[in-house]
């Protein structure tokens, strides 16, 4: 994938990690919040692999999964930890497979910490990719 489409899926990044900021934002007592959340993050984790798969073929890595992802993001250093990845991956598989109140309630409270480390790592490879464009130069 060329710097450009990588590019692109971080943009598309940036913009579900501000969805997710603003359901954050939403009383917790707001009929629906949760739900509400737990899409977002759905769809904001899967987007922040994707962007991450895009960022490393630009490198030369290619990634099968997401597991395998993770690993190589922080084999180059562009994460600090694979764990907490490894642990969203883990509650955005439990969410998109079955539906469970007491479930759901705990995983929306998990999801502000993710938040912050989902933003670091978008930051981070809209470094790397301006990183990469400048030594196409």
């Amino acid at each position: 994938m060329n710097e450009g489409k990588a590019t692109a899926r971080v943009s598309e990044l940036e913009t579900a990690l501000g969805r997710l900021r603003e359901i954050l934002g939403v009383p917790e007592d707001h009929t629906g919040r949760v739900d509400a959340m737990i899409q977002r993050f759905e769809f904001s984790y899967e987007l922040t692999w994707k962007a991450l798969k895009a960022a490393l073929e630009v490198y030369g890595l290619v990634t099968a999964s997401p597991r395998d992802a993770w690993k190589k993001a922080y084999a180059a250093g562009w994460i600090e930890s694979d764990r907490i990845w490894l642990d969203m991956l883990d509650d955005r598989n439990l969410t998109s497979r079955t539906y469970n109140e007491s479930l759901a309630e705990d995983i929306a409270a998990r999801i502000p910490s993710y938040l912050p480390v989902m933003e670091q790592l978008c930051g981070t490879l809209r470094q790397v990719l301006e990183e990469a464009s400048r030594d196409d130069a």
